[in-house]
């Protein structure tokens, strides 16, 4: 079945908007499928589009001539232009402005995926003239219907689930944490066959993007790092200490870091803080952008309950969850400080923080120390989500909200904030 994508109605939404639609994301996240879908809903709607890939060269070749000889081409009537991989266009930032600026009939919506690349060729001059969509590998909400299209997850927090519900929603949660949700895998029927794709996948993103980026001797230490990155998945990151570890120049552990959040490879999480002397500075946490990705570069595909790294990738899974269903106005960061009391995720909106922990198992509703000393300090702090494997109960704190729920609750959380 067609997988529905939750950023697909946005787009749709979008297509009268005049400025440069730029959709970004890694390899082989659906970038191509949404662009191809924006593509039939142009069909359904009489509307002309052309499609370039500028991956193949006779796409590339068009695009090759001068500026204003395109724009001839595609002056002639209202026409949507959708192009894939468009950080191959040598004048990206001249072709789009002139568009936004003197053809109103013409749409784009144009893929890449590095955000290097992006500014690059997306220079200033577009500031007011792009809207960027970030597309993410499949939240677990857009890849259950390929498993199972009876069991739905909850709408809301303070609902009832049956044992039988919540048993199924867990055992597909346990999948879904352990080979991730980059789309192409939703077609393979074993396990091997997953697993040979994440690792090509893996393969690929070295071999194709980040090879193009290094000097042929950075890339051994390079692949040193990335699984450095993916053993300490969750934890304070200390690029000092991985300079050491690793025998690698500091400079070196700081481009390369930079290489892969702007290539959307890693996530780097901040630390919250409005007391600078007591609260952990210039200290981040780094996750990859899916646990499929991560456990291939571990080359680690065993089960959740025999992994010792079971709290990194449930953390994982809810950082992730919550970033796909954030709002624009919405920002992530995690807590701690120098006493070492600490809460998993901190969401923040309006300057309103709301507070995320992830647990597994409780033996009831337990609040942790890290979230009580937080609570006290931002008394501004409303809501607290306390996510596990099994609980499912709301009580009361210090006149603030707890939330006990099941992990796969949290892509609810940025809605509380709203």
């Amino acid at each position: 079945m067609p997988l529905k994508r939750r950023l697909y109605p946005q787009l749709i939404e979008d297509v009268s908007r005049r400025e440069i639609g730029v959709v970004i994301g890694p390899r082989q996240v659906g970038k191509t499928t949404l662009l191809k879908a924006i593509q039939r809903y142009y069909q359904k709607a009489k509307i002309l589009s052309r499609y370039f890939n500028l991956e193949i060269p006779s796409d590339a070749h068009f695009f090759a001539q001068p500026p204003q000889n395109i724009l001839d081409d595609f002056s002639k009537a209202k026409l949507a232009l959708l192009i894939d991989e468009f950080h191959y266009l040598p004048n990206a930032t001249k072709l789009f402005k002139a568009i936004y600026d003197g053809y109103p009939k013409l749409k784009v919506f144009a893929s890449g995926s590095s955000a290097l690349e992006m500014h690059k060729h997306l220079k200033e001059s577009l500031a007011g003239r792009r809207r960027l969509y970030r597309v993410y590998p499949l939240s677990f909400s857009e890849w259950l219907p390929s498993r199972n299209l009876r069991t739905k997850l909850p709408h809301q927090f303070n609902v009832k689930l049956s044992p039988s519900t919540h048993r199924i929603l867990r055992k597909h949660l346990e999948t879904f944490v352990i080979f991730g949700g980059m789309p192409g895998l939703v077609h393979e029927k074993t396990n091997e066959d997953k697993k040979r794709l994440l690792l090509d996948l893996v393969a690929t993103y070295i071999q194709k993007d980040v090879k193009a980026l290094l000097r042929e001797e950075d890339i051994l230490s390079f692949n040193r790092l990335l699984v450095l990155l993916a053993s300490q998945e969750g934890n304070l990151f200390s690029e000092l200490a991985v300079s050491r570890d690793l025998n690698y120049s500091l400079r070196q552990v700081r481009k390369d870091i930079s290489i892969l959040n702007q290539m959307f490879l890693i996530d780097v999480l901040k630390p919250f803080f409005t007391n600078r002397t007591r609260e952990l500075k210039q200290t981040n946490k780094v996750y990859f952008f899916d646990a499929g990705i991560r456990n291939a570069v571990l080359r680690d595909f065993r089960l959740l309950n025999a992994r010792p790294d079971k709290g990194a990738l449930l953390e994982s899974f809810v950082l992730h969850e919550i970033q796909k269903n954030m709002n624009v106005s919405q920002d992530i960061y995690y807590w701690r400080t120098r006493e070492k009391d600490e809460v998993d995720f901190i969401l923040v909106q309006d300057r309103v923080p709301l507070a995320v922990e992830v647990k597994s198992k409780l033996k009831g509703p337990e609040i942790p120390q890290g979230v009580r000393q937080f609570l006290r300090k931002y008394t501004e702090c409303r809501t607290v989500v306390i996510l596990n494997d099994d609980l499912l109960k709301e009580i009361s704190f210090e006149d603030k909200r707890v939330l006990f729920a099941p992990h796969y609750f949290a892509f609810l959380i940025p809605s509380l904030s709203m």
